[in-house]
């Protein structure tokens, strides 16, 4: 946030890209996951014990005192476990390669930050095409944007550029920030991107 109210005191207009991935964690696939290892350059017995990590898992639902039949794991990784969320980081980790060089990116497990300063609809149409390839990028790695929870914040002073910002899997809701309520609209956007859909599993 430091960064957008600097550039927003400096007297630029940034449009911010507010995203968050369905179900990130159970969605990661297994086999991309280790190729990715690979070319981190993880080999050897780590690389197998991260394998056998993630391997030979089940899951089965409960629901009031019902179960369903055991079912393999074939995707995600361990939940309340360690290594699962640096295996979910190192999986995400290539995404800001996708973007504009000028088109800042910020990861924070599984919701997305970008931002791009705007200075005339040559630099909106620019992160219109980050939106593109990186909804590309999340469909060859297997994974969603939950696109109730994707939002698009435009951040100037008063009198702006408009642009409607669309995906393949949401149209981006344009919310106008002026100078005088930035910092308590960012903060309460982030603040809100909330978790879990009711629903438990038992992994095992």
């Amino acid at each position: 946030m430091h960064d957008l109210l600097k550039r927003r005191d400096q007297g630029h207009s940034i449009d911010v890209g507010i995203l968050d991935f369905s179900k990130a964690f159970d969605t990661v696939p297994h086999k991309r996951l280790i190729n990715k290892l690979r070319i981190y350059g993880i080999q050897g017995e780590i690389l197998s014990w991260t394998e056998s990590f993630l391997s030979s898992r089940q899951q089965l639902i409960l629901c009031d005192g019902d179960k369903s039949e055991h079912c393999a794991v074939t995707s995600g990784v361990p939940q309340d476990t360690v290594l699962g969320p640096l295996l979910f980081l190192l999986h995400i980790n290539d995404m800001p390669s996708v973007f504009d060089p000028r088109t800042s990116v910020r990861l924070f497990a599984d919701d997305t930050l970008i931002n791009r300063v705007i200075h005339g609809i040559e630099d909106q149409v620019a992160l219109q095409r980050d939106l593109a390839s990186l909804e590309q990028w999340a469909s060859t790695g297997g994974m969603v944007f939950n696109a109730s929870k994707c939002h698009i914040m435009h951040i100037s002073r008063p009198s702006s550029h408009s642009y409607q910002y669309t995906c393949i899997n949401f149209v981006a809701v344009l919310s106008s920030v002026t100078s005088k309520n930035t910092s308590e609209s960012i903060s309460n956007t982030t603040s809100s991107q909330g978790r879990g859909d009711g629903s438990k599993a038992s992994t095992s």
